[in-house]
């Protein structure tokens, strides 16, 4: 469908990326509510709707069934991963943050990007809150565990999963795993290095109430894992 269309059906996306970027600066009360949001979308979006439905209604059809598989894979992941709180607040050093990268990115693959994202992203928070200066450590947890870290399986990348239902080997991924582990590898040493010398800059009274705030972790509403499996 993609080779029949025209380059025109593309500018009702770009015009709602154009609404996004500048009406919150334009008309922030007006686009502040959802109710707005919907109805800009909803109007920007008809006419590329209609259409599709005159001229390529079957391929429609197709394609959004494989969107609803998609949108469910990322649903079921998000409601499941979000009711696993894993508690605890470790020390805050770069080899501790580095691991939980590592563990996050492999995890990935089992559980989804998302899944990983959500099982993890709070305790790392946790453990870094007595730090100051972390705003590197987001960024890093962003490339590794929700995008990077899933590419060995269907399960691991929504994106992948689709692939999948497009009849690509589910094991096919699977030979990627040399690009992944030297992209991990290199991602992790750089993240390494930036959070050796970000971890210098810490006050000793950061560094003080990190150690004394150290507590194991634990992981409440296990019983999800069983959903996630």
């Amino acid at each position: 469908m993609s080779e029949s269309l025209s380059i025109y059906s593309s500018i009702p996306f770009v015009v709602l990326l154009l609404l996004i970027a500048l009406m919150p600066l334009a008309l922030p009360k007006f686009w502040d509510k959802n109710k707005n949001k919907a109805i800009a979308t909803a109007i920007v979006s008809l006419p590329i709707l209609i259409y599709l439905l005159l001229n390529f209604k079957v391929e429609l059809v197709h394609n959004i069934k494989d969107y609803i598989s998609f949108i469910i894979l990322l649903a079921s992941l998000f409601i499941v991963s979000g009711g696993i709180l894993m508690k605890g607040d470790l020390r805050a050093t770069p080899a501790v943050n580095a691991i939980f990268l590592a563990i996050g990115a492999v995890i990935a693959n089992v559980i989804g990007t998302t899944g990983a994202s959500m099982l993890l992203i709070r305790p790392l928070l946790k453990t870094n809150s007595e730090r100051k200066f972390t705003a590197h450590i987001p960024v890093f947890f962003i490339f590794l565990v929700s995008n990077i870290g899933g590419c060995l399986t269907p399960l691991g990348d929504p994106p992948l999963f689709l692939g999948y239902l497009r009849g690509v080997p589910f094991t096919w991924t699977l030979t990627l795993w040399p690009e992944w582990l030297v992209l991990l590898v290199i991602i992790l040493i750089v993240f390494y290095i930036w959070d050796k010398m970000a971890y210098a800059r810490e006050s000793k009274e950061s560094l003080v109430r990190d150690i004394e705030s150290i507590e194991p972790l634990g992981v409440s509403g296990k019983i999800n894992f069983l959903f996630l499996a």
